[in-house]
């Protein structure tokens, strides 16, 4: 089961093979927002989300996506690919011209979700109070193309289950949702406004630093990713601190996801995990970061000081190796390749070196085994990537949960994008989350790496009190 409560029917998988047949209607978007378009279609704490590109150009940023209406997809005990590659079979057809994702599951696989997938020990402690993986099945959308300035309504039938008119009123009725005025939002949560408290605190979180230094110098690992998760009682509405988020730390992956019964994810992420479309396999290391500039010359002198860095470089191309090994192991033969290595990309506030890793899906296999292949992205284990991983459920005294696992969509037909969980908030029962960590390698100094953790989580807190501001 999801194990996520909502006022919905959870969606089984669907073992009816009939087509889904998009109806679609385009509305002129230029003086309409993707935030704006979630708070009229969405009512607060229903199932629901909002896949936001901000940063990224056509090449990243093209497409937003709001789910309208979606219900819970129900998910067996344990490993949760097989439920989400019966999504990934339902055919669409007569999808010519219309964006690459129409419908499916989207949701979350949790870190210990790879689990499943290999054998590895779990951190003794609960992580944060939500499912491993949970997943909600949309078949009506509205989409957002950035590059058009247009707005796709999208519903799926299927012409022998309902008539298409069923389908017309589905984007009727969302069309006049869009045209409505904005609801009053919820009253704010009544939590008095607290201090953000680590499960680790600073002194242990060095001594873990040691220990997995002490792991390193042994030779059982090359890097090892350490991170402490921060909570707080929350005194803002979630949308809220998504909004607020957006504007501190904007990224090609933006995401706030609903599952009802009071639990979310926010956040923003610059990486992706995995991508697959038409067969096509891309993942993108991102590793070696500086923070922007705001004098264009000293913003070149940091990329160029960045490039030159040699623990940088070492570190890069270490996760570009481990990238192609991932994406080999059900790649065709001779197909993996390296498009682009090594490259700069400048966001809000910082700039990070990017490769991109590519390769066609070997006969045989289909997105989800990306997925499988690729789980979790060596950037938040280290390397190699199982013992890495095994070194951390040692020292991590708590389950991960979505930390560090991917977010995003599995869609009808196969086609998937999936971010890493990363700089985002986990809501539950009031209670805000969020984990940040750090690569630990020979010669990590404990203080400088507890510092890391704190910088990364600060746009996260950053957020939570301006939402907590609002009024």
């Amino acid at each position: 089961m999801s194990g996520i409560p909502a006022s919905a029917e959870a969606a089984r998988p669907s073992t009816a093979r009939t087509p889904l047949v998009p109806v679609h209607r385009d509305l002129l978007a230029d003086m309409l927002t993707p935030v704006r378009a979630y708070a009229l279609l969405c009512a607060p704490d229903s199932p629901g989300f909002l896949l936001e590109s901000v940063e990224g150009g056509e090449r990243l940023a093209r497409y937003s996506f709001i789910g309208h209406q979606p219900v819970p997809l129900e998910l067996a005990e344990g490993d949760p690919l097989p439920a989400l590659r019966q999504v990934a079979r339902e055919r669409v057809v007569d999808a010519a011209g219309m964006p690459r994702f129409l419908g499916g599951a989207v949701g979350y696989l949790g870190w210990e979700s790879a689990g499943h997938f290999e054998r590895l020990p779990q951190a003794a402690g609960p992580g944060p109070p939500l499912p491993e993986s949970a997943f909600l099945r949309a078949e009506s959308l509205a989409v957002f193309d950035h590059v058009l300035q247009r707005l796709r309504l999208i519903t799926l039938h299927r012409p022998d289950q309902e008539d298409r008119s069923a389908a017309v009123h589905r984007l009727d009725e969302m069309e006049a949702k869009l045209a409505a005025e904005p609801p009053l939002p919820p009253a704010k949560p009544t939590a008095v406004q607290e201090a953000w408290i680590s499960n680790l605190g600073q002194e242990r979180y060095e001594r873990l630093v040691a220990a997995a230094r002490a792991h390193i110098l042994a030779g059982d690992a090359f890097q090892v990713v350490l991170s402490q998760r921060f909570r707080k009682p929350l005194a803002a509405r979630p949308f809220d601190v998504y909004r607020c988020l957006r504007g501190v730390n904007p990224s090609p992956y933006m995401f706030f996801v609903a599952f009802g019964g009071g639990r979310y994810i926010v956040g923003t992420s610059p990486e992706v995990l995995v991508r697959v479309e038409a067969g096509e396999i891309t993942t993108r290391p991102l590793a070696g970061t500086r923070r922007r500039d705001l004098d264009p010359a000293h913003d070149d002198a940091l990329e160029r000081e960045l490039l030159a860095d040699q623990k940088e470089r070492a570190e890069h191309v270490m996760l570009v190796d481990l990238g192609r090994n991932d994406v080999g192991r059900v790649a065709a033969p001779g197909s993996v390749r390296v498009s682009r290595l090594m490259e700069v990309e400048r966001y809000s506030h910082v700039m990070h070196i990017s490769s991109t890793v590519t390769g066609r899906l070997a006969t045989g296999k289909d997105s989800l085994a990306a997925v499988r292949a690729t789980f979790p992205a060596g950037t938040l284990s280290g390397a190699p990537k199982i013992r890495a991983m095994e070194i951390i459920a040692e020292l991590e005294p708590e389950r991960r949960g979505p930390y560090g696992g991917a977010l995003g969509y599995v869609g009808f037909g196969g086609n998937l994008d999936l971010a890493i969980t990363l700089r985002s908030i986990v809501i539950a029962d009031g209670i805000a989350y969020v984990q940040s960590g750090a690569g630990i390698v020979a010669d990590s100094e404990p203080a400088r790496e507890h510092q890391e953790t704190l910088d990364k989580a600060g746009a996260m807190f950053a957020a939570v009190e301006r939402a907590e501001a609002m009024p």
